[in-house]
């Protein structure tokens, strides 16, 4: 049976879960469209950007929910020279719709081949939680419920995931999608290895990295890049001694291959705090901090998110 990194494991276990979250997403909503191009020329796209703007308008005026349109979906496999930028600009929705229904964490998730779902409203994907009502989702997100109702087809009982239509998500999660969310967790250090395929160190194998290497001298101290609480201390793994810090919005920061952890499990930490001195431990050729960022299990890439 063929072996797998750890790293490429993680990586797999990623593409496993975006995978799900597009079944739910094709479950909830079957008819979903082919979109060939975007393009302002192109019938479908015309027809979507006036759904956008006729949605608008009637949640925002606190119109009739029955003249809404018939929320619908489109798929769309991302072309060489579109962005996500792109791809807004010429639909008509914003950065939370695209990044909600697309469970994207920045705006770099958007490649060439990538297949993306594209709504003719804007608003948000929400994944309910057990026992939470509609009443509730639109105080949180101050949305009458009767689009809500209307939007997703609600006769009794609830789904898994709803369109909520105008709604959008919080100032911090935008600046987390947006990349001004992280501080550099250290004062000096060469960062010797980025994010994303590379050749392994100890086989030369051609092998998923999922966060960057920076190197400093033994026992530098390490700093909270961003407020939180203490998830995870101890040994893991490759990683050796490991620090994992618990931030808002499911996001997680590691901070691997130390010699000495400062903080204790379940502390609450400022972004800047001192946490860690760095070291050799774990799966490593020489003194660095290893540190990555992660969405939930997604690995991202913490050049798009450092400041």
């Amino acid at each position: 049976m063929k072996k797998y990194h750890p790293y490429c494991v993680k990586y797999i276990a990623v593409h496993i879960l975006l995978l799900a979250f597009n079944a739910k997403l094709n479950a909830n909503y079957p008819n979903i469209e082919t979109l060939k191009s975007i393009s302002i020329q192109n019938a479908k796209i015309k027809a979507l950007r006036n759904d956008v703007s006729r949605s608008i308008y009637i949640v925002k005026s606190n119109k009739d929910s029955n003249l809404l349109p018939e929320l619908r979906f489109y798929k769309y496999k991302v072309r060489k020279y579109d962005s996500f930028w792109r791809i807004l600009s010429t639909t008509s929705l914003n950065i939370d719709t695209l990044a909600t229904c697309n469970a994207l964490s920045s705006p770099m998730d958007i490649y060439p081949g990538k297949e993306i779902y594209i709504s003719n409203m804007r608003g948000i994907i929400y994944k309910t939680k057990r026992n939470e009502s509609i009443d509730e989702i639109a105080r949180k997100y101050k949305i009458d419920k009767k689009y809500i109702y209307n939007v997703n087809r609600i006769n009794k009982g609830n789904k898994s995931h709803l369109f909520i239509p105008c709604a959008k998500i919080s100032n911090l999660e935008k600046s987390l999608f947006m990349g001004v969310g992280f501080k550099f967790p250290l004062k000096r250090g060469k960062r010797t290895s980025n994010f994303g395929r590379r050749k392994d160190p100890f086989n030369n194998r051609n092998q998923f990295h999922s966060g960057i290497d920076i190197a400093c001298p033994m026992r530098s101290r390490i700093y909270a890049a961003r407020s939180g609480k203490v998830f995870f201390i101890g040994r893991k793994g490759g990683y050796g001694l490991l620090v994992i810090i618990k931030h808002p919005h499911n996001y997680y920061s590691y901070y691997g291959h130390l010699s000495k952890i400062l903080v204790q499990k379940g502390k609450d930490i400022k972004r800047g705090s001192v946490i860690a001195l760095s070291g050799n431990s774990g799966r490593t050729t020489g003194p660095h901090l290893h540190f990555e960022i992660r969405k939930g299990d997604k690995p991202i890439n913490p050049g798009i998110l450092l400041k």
